[in-house]
């Protein structure tokens, strides 16, 4: 099974080099990822699209597909009582979600930001920075991609109460300060992120997370700039090209 995903992978790279070798006019860059969406010059009436175009172990992700568009208006962050218009009022809701930003935003988490699942958080279209503050949580959940956003500075936050559903608030202790943590998560797909200057891991896979893409990223300013990945069900992650 898992030799399939990797022969795969590598079948969609070189097919996709081809491309870019046969025609000078292609659109094709030679990335099978960003081959896949950005030939449509009508992508960003057709946003989901991204969700066919993952490969390797995290390819069967689908985030927010079978959702509809939420818009995130509002950069403030409120742990508990998150307004409608914010990012964590979206990532905490039960039903699948696209999510997309209305603007260039700089967003400081005053908590985790606890995602659920079927949600993709899709930065295409506006410079989106999470960070000087706890960032993203990906535990227990399913079927979540994070694409196009920019995630430094990440510090350890809990001992608070915080919002992980529009009925459930819990009490969270304290964090480590990844950039994104997976926790337990399955079907997990990472791309095109910049990770810089994280109090722990940039991104930390552990407990049992399994089927995981990262692709596209830039991993900076850190001792480890590489991924902690412990207690992982490998062979399960594929990272491929790790650059911006």
């Amino acid at each position: 099974m898992y030799s399939n995903i990797i022969n795969r992978s590598r079948s969609i790279i070189n097919n996709s080099r081809r491309g870019r070798e046969l025609s000078m006019l292609s659109c094709a860059t030679g990335n099978p990822i960003d081959d896949c969406w950005r030939c449509d010059p009508n992508w960003d009436s057709n946003r989901k699209r991204l969700a066919d175009c993952g490969i390797g172990f995290g390819s069967d992700a689908i985030g927010g597909k079978d959702g509809e568009i939420y818009v995130v208006t509002d950069a403030r962050d409120d742990p508990v009582n998150p307004s409608n218009g914010t990012l964590r009022h979206a990532v905490i809701q039960t039903e699948p979600l696209w999510i997309i930003f209305q603007r260039d935003m700089v967003i400081q988490l005053k908590e985790e930001l606890i995602m659920n699942s079927f949600k993709t958080i899709d930065g295409r279209g506006a410079n989106v920075h999470i960070g000087n503050g706890p960032c993203i949580t990906v535990q227990n959940v399913t079927n979540v991609i994070i694409h196009g956003l920019h995630v430094h500075d990440c510090k350890p936050g809990g001992n608070a109460m915080v919002k992980d559903t529009p009925q459930h608030t819990g009490w969270r202790t304290i964090s480590d300060g990844d950039g994104i943590s997976i926790f337990t998560g399955r079907h997990i797909w990472v791309d095109h992120c910049s990770m810089s200057n994280c109090a722990d891991g940039l991104i930390d896979a552990v407990e049992s997370s399994t089927n995981i893409t990262i692709s596209n990223s830039y991993f900076t300013h850190h001792d480890k700039v590489s991924l902690d990945i412990k207690m992982v069900a490998i062979p399960s992650i594929l990272i491929l090209f790790v650059f911006w």
